[in-house]
């Protein structure tokens, strides 16, 4: 599985959200993403995922659904970063 990197700004250079959904909702009107940000604190249900040289800290905690035509794609997360991702969303659906 890897997770799909979107940017919500019209000229951001980097993603700033990861969709928590596979493609094959992709005709679905919205999509659960999660913010990406720099230099945010990393709690037990966030994950630091590297990007370009960067490190990036998903905050799954502040997952919401957003329309993904809205959205320019940037590509996709690796394999490891996808599950660590996708482990602590679970934790939080979880409690």
């Amino acid at each position: 599985m890897k997770l799909g990197l979107y940017n919500s700004t019209p000229r951001g250079h980097a993603p700033n959200l990861v969709a928590l959904q596979d493609e094959a909702f992709g005709a679905l009107p919205t999509v659960l993403f999660c913010p990406l940000k720099a230099g945010i604190a990393l709690t037990a249900l966030r994950a630091e995922v590297p990007w370009q040289g960067t490190t990036l800290v998903a905050c799954t905690d502040l997952t919401r659904p957003i329309r993904r035509t809205a959205l320019r794609p940037m590509g996709r997360l690796d394999d490891a970063a996808s599950r660590l991702v996708m482990s602590r969303f679970l934790q939080l659906l979880a409690r």
